[in-house]
């Protein structure tokens, strides 16, 4: 069962991705699955997550503050805030922070499931300045249903 929740800013349980923060706003237990709600803070000059599909996952993103570079199968653009990009199923996607200014990104996922898990794996593998091999980067990513793509040209 779902229940009431009230986040302050701040609030929620963070994890640190290389540079980047992202904070668990609501996750799949909070929503029977149904939903999850991250929000994703970029350092200027990062990368946020390289092209990649999801199998069985509707993925949202809403450009809060900053300027974030979005890539949508075969498109990019520099979204500034209030963009919103809808991502269906199996469609490649990205986005990083090309710019000189820190940028904050609320990435939705439905269904939820436990995406959380996927980030704090993430954050494990990049602790204390790691660079994980492509390997553990695909084995951690194909749990959580994603896939990455080598050339987001080509699909």
């Amino acid at each position: 069962m779902s229940l009431p929740l009230i986040l302050q800013p701040g609030e929620g349980e963070s994890v640190k991705i290389k540079t980047n923060t992202c904070t668990f706003k609501v996750t799949g237990k909070d929503t029977n699955g149904h939903f999850g709600l991250f929000e994703f803070v970029m350092e200027p000059g990062t990368e946020g997550a390289s092209p990649h599909l999801h199998k069985q996952l509707t993925e949202m993103f809403y450009v809060v503050d900053g300027e974030v570079e979005l890539l949508l199968d075969r498109r990019k653009v520099i979204a500034s805030p209030g963009t919103f990009m809808l991502v269906p199923e199996n469609t490649p996607h990205g986005f990083s922070n090309p710019g000189h200014k820190p940028a904050t990104l609320l990435i939705m996922f439905c269904p939820a499931d436990s995406r959380e898990k996927y980030f704090q794996g993430l954050a494990e593998l990049t602790k204390d300045h790691r660079q994980p091999t492509k390997e553990e980067l695909i084995e951690l990513m194909q749990r959580f249903d994603q896939y990455l793509i080598p050339d987001p040209t080509i699909k």
